[in-house]
């Protein structure tokens, strides 16, 4: 059922966000067998790197809900990250969980492959114009996001806070009054906006990430790639043995 592939996708777009440049496999080149492969590893890794898995919650609330009345999501990287991004996007709608999805993207890169409007257009636009006869599934799926656009169903917005450092507990009172009037999920891409959730404050690792964002406007899920040691949520258990291996590696390198 649908439930089956929200949690693909979800899985895709979390893992999505190995695929920015800093965490790209250096020793790649750009044959598509190789790319292929590298995404193929990660999505294997699937749960076993989990350190914080709530997809249980999360698919429980959109499948247990009428129609979410609108989807936001505060989108990371340009590239193939926001390409899964998408696939997330298109699914919610094609399930019928939501009836619209904003993307929150940013006012300028402050990191080279920051999106922003101009690069979801862009990506949309290549898509769509691919050979037919090469690339059917791509070409078609490019078509059905413009006119998704288009009918305004998805729809794109950029605003200067999400490349700002501020954490998110300083959002612009017109941001946060329209997502708690509004929005009924946000999915935050990435880990430099997981730190803004968290303020970039080194709580401890099993602190309830409900206890830590409960000042967010409406409900929030964060889809991160860990490249820091901000983080929490983490059950004890976890914590515990992440701790015995640091100290292995201290020990013998």
């Amino acid at each position: 059922g649908w439930r089956d592939e929200l949690q693909l996708f979800v899985s895709m777009a979390l893992w999505g966000n190995k695929m920015d440049l800093s965490l790209w496999p250096v020793d790649l080149n750009a044959g598509s067998s190789n790319i292929k492969e590298a995404f193929a590893k990660i999505m294997a890794q699937g749960t076993e790197k989990l350190l914080a898995d709530n997809s249980e919650e999360l698919l429980d609330f959109i499948c247990s809900k009428e129609t979410l009345a609108r989807v936001d999501v505060v989108v990371d990287n340009a590239g193939f990250e926001l390409f899964t991004d998408l696939c997330l996007a298109h699914t919610l709608l094609a399930a019928g969980a939501a009836r619209k999805i904003v993307f929150q993207l940013k006012a300028h890169p402050t990191f080279v492959s920051d999106a922003r409007e101009a690069d979801m257009l862009w990506m949309i636009k290549t898509l769509s114009g691919l050979n037919k006869d090469q690339y059917p599934a791509c070409q078609a799926i490019g078509e059905v996001w413009q006119g998704l656009v288009a009918s305004g169903r998805w729809e794109l917005r950029e605003d200067f806070f999400w490349c700002q450092p501020n954490p998110f507990w300083e959002m612009p009172d017109s941001l946060r009054n329209d997502l708690s009037e509004n929005s009924s999920l946000v999915f935050v891409k990435g880990d430099a906006n997981y730190r803004r959730l968290l303020g970039d404050r080194h709580w401890p690792l099993d602190t309830p990430f409900s206890d830590v964002c409960n000042y967010f406007p409406t409900k929030v899920c964060a889809l991160r790639t860990l490249k820091g040691e901000v983080g929490c949520g983490l059950p004890a258990a976890r914590v515990a043995a992440l701790r015995a291996a640091e100290a292995v590696v201290r020990a013998e390198g």
